[in-house]
This record gives structure tokens, C-alpha cells and sequence, in this order.
């Protein structure tokens, strides 16, 4: 099946999107080493207890991709819930 698009002319496109991944990724490779990321309190090749969505996660998943490393690691919190669980009583 294909399609057919028509895309404004006045839109520039500067990278090609099977581009993107590999030159913007090159472009970083190499400037943030893992110690200097263990020296502020992360881990990135480790797992975190952080849950998905908090700001401690997004910061692992920042100090992974700048490291060059997998955004997931097998291992990480991946409960939604809230960390105690509570009654509700009627």
C-alpha cells in the first residue's frame, strides 16, 4: 500500500529521518563519560528504584542517552503505584 503526501515548499528539512539517530547521537558520543555521572549520585548502567514518570528517572534516562547507553535497564521500578499502599476505610 502506499501513499502519496505533498509537503509545503516553504519547509526545509535539514536531516533525513533515517539520519537523525545516528548523526545527532554521533555528534555527542563521547562527551559525558559514566564516573562523571556516578561522581553527582547516578549509575547509568545500573538499575534505579525511581518510578516511571518521576524526575529521578528522567534523570537516569538523561545520564543513560548521554552515556551511550540503553534508555531501560531490565532491573528498574516499574510499579506506577504509590510506595505504601494505603486502606480506605468508609
Amino acid at each position: 500500500m502506499s501513499y502519496s503526501v505533498e509537503a509545503d515548499p516553504g519547509f526545509e528539512v535539514e536531516v533525513a529521518l533515517k539520519d537523525v539517530n545516528s548523526s545527532v547521537f554521533d555528534s555527542y558520543q563521547g562527551l559525558f563519560e559514566e564516573e562523571e555521572f556516578i561522581a553527582l549520585g547516578l549509575t547509568p548502567s545500573g538499575p534505579t528504584p525511581a518510578k516511571p514518570g518521576s524526575m529521578d528517572k528522567v534523570k537516569m534516562l538523561a545520564a543513560r542517552y548521554a552515556v551511550g547507553l540503553p534508555l531501560w535497564h531490565d532491573k528498574d521500578c516499574y510499579d506506577h503505584g504509590p510506595k505504601v499502599a494505603g486502606v480506605i476505610e468508609e
